[in-house]
């Protein structure tokens, strides 16, 4: 009973954390963007942490950075801290927005060039 509940919760906490291409396509128009049309121009959706799919994509490539309920355009971006400085996604330790840092673990997904 108790590996059951265990295999439960860990489901739905999975759930909690994943993103899927409807709430991108929605954080995306949220910012006056057309997933379709982004990736019709050559542009692709990654979704989940970026330690996975975007292991060796380098942050330049990055146009559109997916939070949890935002979508963060990458001229929005202030800076970006790498450990070490590689700039890969995969070595990001945290971002900065407006006033607010992000850590590579708030990114739920990214739209590459």
């Amino acid at each position: 009973m108790k590996a059951f509940f265990l295999l439960a919760v860990m489901l739905v906490s999975a759930k909690a954390f994943s993103m899927d291409r409807g709430e991108a396509e929605r954080l995306v128009a949220q910012r006056s963007l057309n997933l379709a049309t982004l990736e019709r121009a050559g542009s692709q959706l990654l979704l989940g942490e970026v330690t996975g799919g975007g292991r060796l994509l380098p942050a330049d490539r990055v146009q559109v950075i997916l939070l949890d309920g935002r979508a963060v355009l990458k001229a929005e971006v202030v800076s970006m801290d790498f450990s070490p400085v590689t700039g890969r996604l995969s070595d990001l330790d945290s971002f900065r927005v407006g006033g607010t840092y992000h850590t590579r673990e708030d990114i739920r997904g990214v739209v590459i060039r």
